[in-house]
């Protein structure tokens, strides 16, 4: 089953316990409803109710989520919030690298650390994708985010975020 998020509208000010958002959830490419939170602290809200049922079977499927508190890993069932809020959490991080990456220049340390240029100045990039060792040969780099495919730069960014 391909579930998907579109029209997405997250408000961070009013996200306090929870992420405040609305949503329109595709189930393999077709409507199948809307998700919503108020960001309070409830469980998001799903019409109509066959949306919720669908997506509750659907992570009845799926391996258990771990979460790392403090050192400590929990092992919990997946339910149709962890699945909606993955794919919000998903879209949030690729809007922020997005952000960044017209901003500033990423690139992962030799030491694995995620840093990132104070500013992206007029054709830094380009003069990187001619010849990287001359023009960053300050940077002690490892990966240039801004030249993978975003697919790609998208998952060892979140993975150095901790999301």
């Amino acid at each position: 089953m391909q579930i998907t998020l579109k029209n997405i509208k997250h408000s961070n000010f009013a996200s306090h316990e929870t992420e405040c958002f609305e949503a329109t959830v595709y189930i393999d490419g077709k409507r199948a409803g809307t998700a919503s939170n108020d960001g309070q602290g409830g469980p998001n809200m799903y019409h109509p109710n066959t949306l919720a049922e669908a997506l509750e079977r659907h992570a009845e499927t799926l391996p258990p989520t771990k979460y790392d508190s403090g050192g400590e890993t929990i092992t919990f069932k997946q339910d149709a919030d962890i699945v909606i809020g993955e794919l919000l959490v998903q879209h949030l991080l690729a809007q922020d690298l997005k952000r960044a990456m017209s901003r500033r220049i990423l690139f992962l340390s030799s030491g694995g650390e995620l840093k990132e240029t104070k500013s992206l100045p007029k054709d830094t990039l380009n003069k990187a994708l001619m010849r990287p060792e001359h023009h960053l040969k300050n940077l002690d780099y490892f990966k240039i985010l801004n030249l993978l495919p975003f697919a790609e730069a998208l998952s060892i960014y979140r993975a150095k975020a901790g999301a």
